[in-house]
């Protein structure tokens, strides 16, 4: 069997799971990660915790526009292998690293700037503040070392190759989970570095396995190796990742401001729901062990079938993703509504407030989770495709035009329901774009090959 078209030649159920697995660990290592930082965290206090959770999104609303670009890799790298255009495929590759080199600095030194401000905009509680900008700022730092892992995982993924990159993360995880407890709380010579020792680790420990990625990526990937020549402008190519990519930017750069407002409309209600909320959504991203595999692998399959016109098999694939992922969905989700209390209580500890929130934020967006991987889904199969606007609309949909303004208006707008009715808010979105994607996935106007067009 020739080992590059492997994923077109073997059953689909077979390649969602050789694919999967190695990006199931992936997203075990970052679910560690998260839990290992709000362990350490929680120990500091709630101000530590909440300082975390209003940092995430202004950092992702920053470097956002770079998200799409990276997606867009996926459909281009993937097509042109499914194609068995291995030197076109490379040389997309390139493209994307090429762009992350020359983007990350600039986007670094604009988040640095602009994150006290954004924080202070936001109308993040004044005790959260000092802690989440020392956060964000020391993680604005790393922006060319996060784009590049992104990147390495991307183009891996999408010649059938999610091995290598998972134990590159297992080695950047592994030695954050070292490094936590070191840089928080001190150890011989390392003094307590607190908020900023948990970005520290993480950013030592990413710089390391950056490293790593760039010695393998220069030893071949299934044989194609990837050059410095590869890196040199390739207009067509910059072309296509840009027309691919950018509705994919929008939405991840809405998606972000859209999560930015968020966070201020939860902070409304005080440090306790910011806390709450962090907590609440860790336990949910459990279930991307197993939704993020099919996803992954969806995108791969879905591509390369395209690139070799094999339409068929690419919308069954979808097909199956989506059954595969709902099931998956509403399986986890009975458990942690069953056992809500019982798990945010191991995270934070002995404050009832803080518990309380946040077992009903597992209870109201627990069972919207199953609809949310629908969309999720129909990202996936966009990646692959390169058909990307209509999930740019259903994005900003979404998060701009229902969640944010369901959630004041059941949290403290005028239905005054409190911390529970931004959770209320927040699922009916989920409901609603769900169903939405499912009929575009059904429709299949995305069953067109891009890198012919």
């Amino acid at each position: 069997m020739n080992d590059k078209d492997w994923v077109l030649r073997e059953s689909i159920v077979k390649v969602m799971i050789k694919l999967g697995l190695p990006i199931g660990v992936m997203q075990v290592l970052q679910v560690i990660y998260n839990i290992t930082d709000m362990f350490w965290l929680g120990r500091l206090g709630r101000e530590a915790l909440a300082a975390v959770n209003a940092t995430w999104p202004v950092v992702f609303l920053i470097v956002a526009g770079l998200v799409g670009i990276l997606q867009a890799g996926i459909s281009l790298v993937s097509q042109y292998w499914g194609a068995k255009d291995y030197g076109s495929s490379m040389k997309a590759a390139g493209q994307v690293f090429l762009i992350v080199f020359l983007t990350g600095l600039p986007v670094s030194v604009v988040a640095y700037v602009v994150i006290p401000h954004v924080m202070q905009l936001i109308g993040v509680p004044q005790e959260v503040i000092p802690g989440a900008v020392t956060y964000g700022r020391i993680f604005a730092l790393g922006f060319v070392i996060f784009g590049l892992m992104d990147a390495t995982v991307s183009v891996f993924s999408a010649v059938g190759d999610t091995m290598t990159p998972m134990k590159i993360r297992l080695f950047g995880v592994l030695l954050n989970v070292v490094l936590d407890p070191v840089f928080i709380f001190g150890l011989g010579p390392i003094e307590p570095l607190g908020i900023a020792g948990a970005a520290i680790a993480t950013l030592l420990s990413d710089l390391l396995a950056s490293l790593l990625a760039l010695r393998i990526l220069t030893r071949g990937i299934r044989g194609e190796k990837l050059t410095l020549t590869h890196l040199k402008p390739q207009t067509h190519l910059l072309k296509k990742l840009v027309k691919i990519g950018l509705p994919l930017s929008i939405s991840s750069i809405g998606e972000a401001g859209g999560f930015t407002l968020l966070t201020a409309i939860i902070s409304m209600m005080g440090s306790a729901a910011l806390a709450s909320w962090g907590i609440g959504d860790r336990p949910l991203g459990l279930l991307d062990v197993f939704i993020a595999s099919l996803l992954g692998a969806t995108s791969t399959i879905v591509g390369q079938s395209l690139g070799a016109e094999m339409y068929d098999r690419a919308r069954e694939t979808a097909l199956k993703t989506v059954l595969y992922g709902a099931l998956t969905a509403a399986a986890g989700v009975s458990v942690y509504v069953l056992l809500r209390r019982e798990i945010v209580s191991l995270f934070a500890h002995s404050d009832a407030e803080v518990i309380q929130h946040a077992a009903d934020f597992l209870l109201y967006m627990g069972p919207s989770i199953i609809f949310f991987v629908m969309l999720r889904s129909a990202f996936s199969i966009a990646s692959g495709s390169g058909h990307t606007k209509p999930v740019m609309f259903l994005s900003l949909f979404r998060l701009w035009v229902l969640r944010n303004a369901l959630a004041y208006l059941f949290g403290p707008g005028p239905l005054g329901m409190g911390v529970k009715g931004l959770w209320i808010g927040m699922s009916i979105s989920n409901f609603v774009t769900g169903i939405l994607a499912l009929a575009w996935i059904l429709r299949g106007s995305w069953l067109k090959p891009v890198i012919k067009a």
